[in-house]
């Protein structure tokens, strides 16, 4: 019986039929694996991850853009203002600037307070104005005392002084005098204002001294024997 079986065998193979598989328990698919459907569940909350960092950074970017075009109107100078002067109407402009970039900027509702009010400071044309750029302080303040006097060019710095300046107001002999052999006297002070004289060669300062030393500058200012000395800028 197993010979006549074998037989056959070999006669369907010689003629070219082709004999059914075998049957293998291991060919059968493999269940799908737990991580491959837990990666398939994981898949939508990826996406809607995705979608809602999409939107997040939609809405930053419009608020940016918003914060950008955001603006408020701020005072400038349109004319430069010596420490000490008079603030004018016609020396203010209003301009439109960044909200984020007004840095405590007076508001152009603020005008109306701020003319007639004093630089404390030098404040160039063009300077967006700020609280402490202005004052409504009384000059002189306790303890000092304002004295003007005109010195020649030759008796002042090449450099121009400036209100704000602080300076030396030193004792200087005659013309004909021997250079004095001790060491001359002299007085601090600050430049309040200028007020250039170019027909004379000449220049009024307005100076702030200590209350104590005003008569000898006030004296020596009236015999022009005095020079002008330019201490430290840094403020």
């Amino acid at each position: 019986m197993a010979s006549l079986l074998t037989k056959k065998i070999d006669k369907l193979r010689s003629s070219g039929d082709d004999l059914p598989p075998a049957h293998n328990e291991a060919d059968q698919d493999d269940p799908p694996d737990l991580n491959t459907r837990a990666r398939v569940r994981r898949r939508p909350i990826y996406l809607a991850i995705g979608v809602a960092l999409v939107v997040v950074a939609v809405i930053g970017m419009l608020t940016a853009v918003n914060a950008m075009r955001a603006t408020t109107d701020v005072l400038v100078l349109t004319n430069e203002v010596q420490q000490g002067e008079t603030i004018e109407s016609k020396d203010l402009a209003a301009k439109s600037v960044n909200v984020d970039a007004d840095l405590g900027a007076l508001p152009a509702s603020e005008r109306g307070r701020v003319v007639g009010m004093s630089a404390s400071t030098r404040l160039p044309a063009g300077t967006v104005l700020l609280p402490s750029a202005i004052t409504d302080q009384v000059v002189p303040g306790e303890g000092l005392t304002m004295v003007g006097i005109t010195v020649s060019y030759s008796h002042l710095p090449s450099e121009p002084i400036v209100p704000g300046d602080m300076v030396r107001v030193v004792d200087t002999p005659r013309d004909q005098d021997d250079p004095p052999v001790q060491g001359p006297i002299n007085t601090k002070a600050q430049v309040y204002s200028t007020k250039e004289i170019p027909e004379a060669g000449e220049t009024t300062l307005n100076l702030l001294v200590p209350e104590a030393e005003a008569n000898w500058v006030a004296a020596r200012g009236a015999t022009k024997r005095v020079a002008i000395v330019l201490d430290n800028r840094v403020r």
